[in-house]
């Protein structure tokens, strides 16, 4: 049985003069879309045949010319689907779910407490905000392990290599307090002895930050 004749006959869902309406279950077959206009194309696992769609829109939460939120889905991902007046030639994606074998990721942490809201990309990159009551925090990590997080204690960046300005920084960082004891504590030689500390000692607050750390 094709699509066709599954609307025909009334298969999954209400149908009227040859339309199917309400939601169906597909699995994306292809995202090759030749004119770039971000559709996919599904195949119907409830049809013996495995009909694949024509190519289908993705719904997002906000698209316009040179804008919008692009998460299009993967092949193989299990997604829902509507038809434009029940019409099957103009498919539409309007989400994905997850079922047994592809599980939600884990790091949304507890189903009974629902804290974590987080976007996970195929490699791993993840962007998670975190709700739980006195921890509350939002973090961006790389599939790599660098992360920045920020929280009411602050903004935290781990990192074994951290450039900042660009690709080719490559001066080292002063650290603050050390540079700070070193100054105050330091001497020169005079010929007759070494010359006292500086007359004017440096201040953490004034010339070395009190509110930013590094190690």
């Amino acid at each position: 049985m094709n699509l066709a004749e599954a609307v025909l006959h009334g298969y999954a869902g209400e149908q009227s003069d040859s339309r199917m309406y309400g939601v169906v279950v597909g699995v994306v077959s292809s995202i090759d879309d030749p004119d770039a206009h971000g559709r996919v194309k599904v195949k119907y696992p409830w049809l013996e045949d495995q009909s694949e769609s024509p190519w289908a829109r993705v719904a997002t939460f906000m698209a316009g010319p040179s804008r919008g939120a692009v998460f299009r889905p993967e092949v193989g991902d299990e997604v829902l689907v509507l038809f434009d007046h029940g019409d099957v030639r103009f498919p539409f994606v309007i989400g994905g779910v997850w079922n047994g074998p592809d599980a939600a990721p884990t790091e949304r942490g507890s189903d009974s407490d629902n804290h974590v809201r987080l976007i996970k990309s195929r490699s791993g990159h993840l962007v998670a905000l975190d709700d739980t009551p006195g921890k509350e925090n939002v973090t961006v990590t790389d599939k790599a392990g660098n992360s920045i997080a920020l929280s009411s204690q602050g903004v935290v960046i781990k990192s074994q290599a951290i450039k900042v300005g660009s690709d080719g920084a490559s001066q080292g960082l002063v650290l603050g307090d050390a540079f700070l004891s070193l100054f105050n504590s330091h001497t020169h030689p005079t010929g007759v002895g070494p010359s006292g500390p500086p007359a004017t000692p440096m201040v953490k607050g004034s010339h070395v930050s009190a509110k930013h750390s590094t190690e």
